[in-house]
């Protein structure tokens, strides 16, 4: 019997289920990680053992360059379609690796993308299906734990069949997949939105902290919060230039927005250094738009790939585009936090962040310039929010995401 996650979307949805796959590995349970090619590198940085999707996830990014993708990708109908379209492309190698890498019996942890897929190998081949969450997406009443939040209307009815017409959307992106897996299989096809309530019958983890999606009271039994598997410290030493940027000032303030940054979010560095200049602090930013790394400002130094673990904590402030990993690490940093969200499950998770006290209200990408920049800089810098996301993130730091869901796992009988 082997663990099988699959994981398929944006480093956000790979990273933790690799730190799972890692973990398991080094426990002796056999674990690998399903993601496209370009996560190989990831999974073996969390020592996790990878089966390559032929497909690339960035190639969703470069949807949002064609013709009309950037004005479909401002809204979240047009980010579902241009999800949809891009799952719809790439069906047939997810089909095909899934198939080959499951077998009999096997655990098959998967994410919302690729449900549909799990179900057709648990009923064809007896795999035992968890999905796994990262964000608040179970059907429910309580706003504080739906990603949907904006969408609630404080009227329980018509707030719960919204969740469970959501979640059934969720479950059902991954339709073409699971279309071709089915047909391998020799299964019947399944009825439009079918998906969730077979899938249903299979437990749910909610992979993320209860500080960011706090369990709800009607939430199914078979749903369990754990946490958010975090990646295993390791040691770091900056390159030469970064370090003497950090001793050369005052603790500069971090600005980034993601692996999805290239969408459109942060696609060039002009807000960024105009921020820099408008506020007089000092940043720490990815690089984008082709900037390489190095200091390209005196008040701005663009890095490559720096471990958030690390650079985080020595930062004044952290400003970030609302991902799950990114929200998750920035808590566990103790400094204050907001998110400049652009759409999915971010503008959610940057509310959290507003509603737990550890930073200002959240600005949406489509305000986001140098001005507005510069003034979320002056909000997250001022000092008001320095005690309580110390606070936050002592509660963080003590949480054990990666240990719980396996506990969950072993409890199920699953491992």
């Amino acid at each position: 019997m082997a663990v099988i996650l699959l994981a398929l979307g944006s480093r956000g949805d790979v990273q933790p289920m690799a730190v799972l796959a890692g973990e398991l590995t080094r426990r002796g349970q056999a674990a690998r990680v399903v993601a496209t090619s370009d996560f190989a590198g990831l999974a073996a940085g969390c020592g996790a053992d990878f089966v390559s999707i032929a497909a690339d996830s960035r190639e969703a990014v470069a949807m949002t360059h064609a013709r009309f993708g950037r004005q479909l990708f401002s809204h979240p109908l047009g980010q579902a379609w241009l999800l949809r379209r891009w799952l719809a492309l790439i069906a047939e190698p997810v089909a095909d690796a899934c198939l080959e890498s499951i077998g009999p019996g096997d655990v098959v942890l998967s994410g919302i993308l690729t449900r549909g897929v799990g179900l057709a190998l648990a009923e064809a081949r007896g795999a035992r299906l968890v999905t796994v969450l990262h964000t608040g997406q179970v059907p429910t009443r309580y706003a504080e734990s739906h990603f949907a939040f904006d969408h609630f209307r404080g009227r329980a009815t018509y707030d719960l069949r919204g969740a469970r017409l959501s979640w059934r959307i969720a479950s059902g992106l991954g339709a073409p997949a699971a279309y071709l897996a089915r047909a391998k299989l020799g299964l019947p096809r399944l009825a439009a939105g079918a998906t969730a309530g077979a899938a249903d019958a299979f437990p749910v983890i909610v992979a993320a902290s209860p500080l960011v999606v706090p369990p709800a009271h009607d939430w199914p039994k078979n749903v369990v919060s754990t946490g958010y598997p975090t990646p295993r410290q390791e040691s770091f030493a900056p390159d030469a230039e970064l370090a003497a940027f950090l001793d050369a000032g005052p603790e500069p303030v971090y600005v980034g927005f993601g692996s999805l940054g290239a969408s459109g979010a942060h696609d060039n560095l002009a807000p960024v250094i105009e921020a820099a200049r408008l506020s007089g602090r000092r940043i720490v930013t990815p690089a984008v738009g082709g900037a390489a790394a190095g200091s390209i400002d005196r008040r701005v130094h663009v890095i490559d790939s720096v471990p958030h673990d690390w650079l985080l904590p020595r930062m004044a402030a952290v400003i970030h585009h609302g991902g799950a990993g990114t929200t998750w690490a920035g808590l566990l940093s103790g400094r204050p936090s907001v998110a400049v969200p652009f759409g999915v499950d971010q503008p959610y998770q940057a509310h959290r962040l507003h509603g737990l006290g550890v930073g200002p209200e959240p600005i949406p990408v489509q305000r986001l310039s140098g001005t507005s920049l510069a003034r979320l800089i002056a909000q997250a810098t001022s000092g008001s929010y320095d005690e309580r996301a110390a606070e936050v993130g002592r509660v963080a730091r003590a949480e054990d995401g990666t240990e719980a869901t396996i506990a969950a796992l072993t409890r199920w009988g699953y491992l």
